[in-house]
């Protein structure tokens, strides 16, 4: 009897499965083939290169730097070009100051944003900080070398970072965006 039943299971498994086979649209299989023809992916890697020499001395604690997107970004089928090489890009920075003894001065880069080529906004995500120069090592031989009056040298500032023009960035997609 059990041996009817497993039997019974394994055709009726069968009909379903073909019943579904040859019910089931084959376009929709095709639909999303086609859509990844026009499918900016999350993580898709982009390469920004920032427009002009940035010096963080006498700026905000936050604000942008502007930048261009260096190579073309492809559809995630690879297809289409999504955003074109040289499309504006905008970095947004936040600045750790410098500060007394020696302190060094930080500035990170955690988002940017393009647009794609129908002008949609791709919001982009960033992890790079660059540190300024140190200069505790000075401020602590001068004030063991002038002491007592070598702890004025704890008014010593260390120095701010500096992003060269044509630094380059890795940047990556935050979601996923349907270009039309």
């Amino acid at each position: 009897m059990n041996h009817i039943t497993e039997w019974l299971k394994r055709i009726i498994s069968s009909i379903l499965i073909a019943v579904l086979v040859f019910c089931c649209p084959l376009e929709s299989v095709a639909q999303t083939t086609s859509d990844r023809s026009k499918l900016l992916e999350s993580t898709t890697q982009l390469m920004l290169r920032v427009n002009e020499t940035f010096k963080t001395n006498d700026k905000a604690d936050t604000g942008i730097i502007p930048a261009t997107v260096e190579t073309d970004v492809y559809s995630a089928d690879g297809s289409h070009v999504l955003i074109k090489a040289g499309t504006p890009a905008f970095i947004e920075f936040s600045i750790d100051p410098n500060g007394s003894w020696g302190k060094a001065g930080k500035i990170c880069l955690t988002h940017a944003t393009t647009k794609t080529i129908d002008n949609k906004r791709v919001s982009l995500r960033l992890s790079s900080c660059k540190s300024g120069g140190s200069r505790l090592g000075g401020v602590i031989a001068l004030s063991v070398i002038f002491f007592p009056l070598g702890i004025i040298s704890g008014c010593m500032k260390g120095s701010m970072p500096k992003i060269q023009q044509g630094t380059t960035f890795n940047a990556y997609t935050m979601q996923d965006i349907m270009v039309d």
